[in-house]
């Protein structure tokens, strides 16, 4: 039976790569979404570096907008 894999624990450290799911993992893992999938697999057919930069951007971007969403309407 495939265990679900904990993404809460890493992923409040972004900078340990210890507890980092491999691809592969994140890719069989029923609890991964369509769409982390999807990108997973757009990345492996680039560069890794240019691959790895873009996905710090578009990680930085969501995290405000969802900063900013929480966050609420402002005077």
């Amino acid at each position: 039976m495939r265990t679900q894999i904990d993404m809460s624990s890493w992923m409040s450290e972004p900078n340990n790569t210890e507890e980092v799911p491999s691809i592969v993992e994140l890719l069989f893992d029923p609890t991964s979404s369509v769409w982390l999938k999807l990108a997973l697999r757009s990345a492996l057919c680039r560069d890794p570096v240019d691959a790895a930069n873009d996905s710090q951007v578009l990680a930085r971007v969501l995290a405000r907008r969802c900063d900013d969403i929480l966050s609420g309407p402002r005077d």
